[in-house]
C-alpha cells in the first residue's frame, strides 16, 4: 500500500553517543547499550528452556540451576513468551548496528527452534502444549495461549524480515500449517468465541507472513483471525474499550493495520483509525502520554479518577507507539509523531532503570508515588524487575523498545528525508541515486542557565 511516509531501512541511521553532564539522564545510545548488554547476558539454554521442555529436549533429576523464573517458570501457563520478544529485539539490533555477535546468537537460537519443531513432528514450535489451544476451544480457562504463540511467531517473522534468516520463515510457514488446519474446523461463531480469549498479535503475525509469501492459506489465516466482535463495534463508533484489558486489544489494532498494508482492503484501514479514535482522541491521556490503570482502559476523559500505583503499563506504551507509527506513515500527520515522542520520554525512558536497564511494569502516577514501592506480586522491596526472576510481559516490550531507536528519527517521502524525532544520529542514505549524509546532534549547552 502507498504510504505518505516510508521507513528508511534499519541501519541507515546510527545512534550517536552523547557526552552527558554528571547526573544527567543517559542518552538513547546509552539506553540501547544497556539493552544490548542485557540481551546478550541471557544464556541460550535458558532462553530456550520451555521450548526444549515442550520438545522433550530438556530434563533434569536435580534442582535446575540458573533457569529463568517468574512468568518463564516451567510451571507458568505463559512460559516461553519472552523468547519471541528476545528474537525481535536481536533482529533489530543486528539490522540497526550490524552487531555480528548478536546475530550469531540469534541465528543459533532459530536453529534450535528448528530442532524443537522437528522433535514435535514438523509443525508445532511453541513453548506450551497444543492442548492449551484445544482447551480454550472447549471453554476451559487457560492463561492466554495464543498470546504466547504469537511471541514465537513474531520473533521468527522479525528474524526473517530484519536478519535475513531464511530458516526462521521456513519454521514459521511450517507452524502456520497447524493453525490453518486447526482453525479450519470451526464456524465463524466458534472462532469468535476462541478469539475472545486473548489472542495477542496473531492477526498481525499472519498478515506479516502473508506479506512475505503471498500464499492463499496465509490469507485464510488473516481472514479467520478477524475480530468482528471488537472491530464492528469500533467501526460503528461505539466505545468498545472502557474497562477492557488494554494490551489485549492494541495488538489486534496492529493486526488490522498490517492487514490493510498487505491486502489493500479498506475495512482494515478504517479499523486502525477507529481504534485510535476511541483509544486516544475520545479518551484522552495522562500528561506523560500513557493511558490505562491496572492494565484496563479507563472511561473517556476520566483518567484522574483512577490515578494509582498501577497506571501506564509499559507494554501499552510501547504498543500504542507502534500504532502511532503506522498512522504517521499513512498520513504524515504530526500528531502521531508528537504522541510517539511524549511516550518515548515519559514511558519508554521513564520505565527503564537508567543504571541497570531493568523495567518498571507500571509508572505510578498517584500523588507521592515512587517507583520503589511495594506494588506488584512477588516483589517485596522494589518496583523494578530483575534480570532473570520475573519476565513479565513488560520485560519483553522492554528489550524491543530499546532495540532500534535510530530508526524512529527519519522517514522518507516524495521530496526527500523527513525528520520525525530529535534523536542524535548519523544518517547515511541515498536519494535519487545521490549519496546523502546527515548528522543530528543535540547541543547540551542549551540546557545550561542563561546569564542575563
Amino acid at each position: 500500500m502507498h504510504d505518505t511516509f516510508t521507513r528508511v531501512p534499519l541501519g541507515t541511521a546510527r545512534l550517536l553517543p552523547v557526552v552527558n553532564r554528571p547526573g544527567s539522564t543517559p542518552s538513547l545510545h546509552q539506553r540501547a547499550e544497556l539493552n544490548r548488554t542485557y540481551v546478550m547476558s541471557l544464556a541460550n539454554e535458558h532462553l530456550l528452556q520451555n521450548h526444549y521442555l515442550e520438545a522433550g529436549l530438556w530434563q533434569t533429576r536435580g534442582q535446575p540451576q540458573g533457569i529463568h523464573w517468574g512468568w518463564e517458570s516451567p510451571t507458568c501457563q505463559v512460559r516461553g513468551h519472552f523468547l519471541g520478544h528476545w528474537l525481535s529485539a536481536a533482529a533489530r539490533i543486528w539490522a540497526a548496528t550490524g552487531d555480528v555477535e548478536v546475530k550469531a546468537k540469534a541465528d543459533r537460537i532459530v536453529s534450535e527452534l528448528g530442532r524443537c519443531q522437528q522433535e514435535n513432528g514438523g509443525e508445532w514450535v511453541f513453548p506450551i502444549p497444543e492442548k492449551y489451544l484445544h482447551w480454550i476451544a472447549r471453554g476451559k480457562t487457560v492463561w492466554a495461549p495464543q498470546y504466547v504463540v504469537h511471541k514465537t511467531l513474531m520473533g521468527l517473522n522479525d528474524m526473517g524480515a530484519f536478519a535475513q534468516n531464511e530458516q526462521a520463515l521456513d519454521i514459521l510457514a511450517n507452524a502456520a500449517r497447524w493453525f490453518h488446519r486447526w482453525t479450519g474446523q470451526f464456524s465463524r461463531e466458534e472462532l469468535d468465541d476462541i478469539l475472545d480469549v486473548e489472542t495477542g498479535g496473531m492477526l498481525e503475525a499472519w498478515a506479516d507472513l502473508y506479506g512475505a509469501t503471498g500464499r492463499e492459506e496465509h490469507l485464510d489465516l488473516v481472514q479467520r483471525y478477524d475480530r468482528p466482535r471488537l472491530f464492528d463495534r469500533l467501526l460503528a463508533g461505539e466505545d468498545a474499550l472502557t474497562n477492557r484489558h488494554a494490551n489485549t486489544t492494541i495488538p489486534e489494532a496492529h493486526g488490522a493495520a498490517r492487514a490493510w498494508e498487505v491486502t489493500g482492503e479498506q475495512r482494515w484501514r478504517d479499523i486502525a483509525f477507529a481504534y485510535w479514535d476511541q483509544a486516544v482522541t475520545k479518551r484522552g491521556y495522562y500528561a506523560t502520554g500513557g493511558q490505562n490503570c491496572g492494565e484496563f482502559w479507563t472511561a473517556p476523559n476520566e483518567l484522574s479518577a483512577r490515578l494509582g500505583d498501577k497506571t501506564q503499563e509499559h507494554c501499552t506504551v510501547y504498543n500504542m507507539m507502534r500504532l502511532a507509527e503506522y498512522l504517521l506513515r499513512w498520513t504524515g500527520d504530526v500528531q502521531y509523531a508528537d504522541y510517539w515522542e511524549r511516550n518515548l520520554v515519559n514511558g519508554i525512558l521513564a520505565q527503564q532503570h537508567p543504571a541497570t536497564g531493568m523495567i518498571s511494569y507500571f509508572l505510578p502516577l498517584n500523588p507521592g508515588a515512587t517507583k520503589n514501592q511495594t506494588n506488584l506480586p512477588r516483589l517485596e522491596k522494589t518496583y523494578w524487575g530483575s534480570p532473570t526472576d520475573d519476565f513479565w510481559c513488560c520485560h519483553g516490550s522492554l528489550v524491543q523498545a530499546h532495540s532500534a531507536h535510530g530508526a524512529s528519527a527519519y522517514f522518507a517521502d516524495e521530496e526527500g528525508i523527513v525528520l520525525a524525532q530529535y534523536i542524535p544520529t548519523e544518517l547515511k542514505w541515498e536519494w535519487d541515486g545521490v549519496a546523502v549524509k546527515a548528522t543530528l546532534t543535540i547541543d547540551l549547552q542549551l540546557d545550561e542557565p542563561r546569564r542575563p
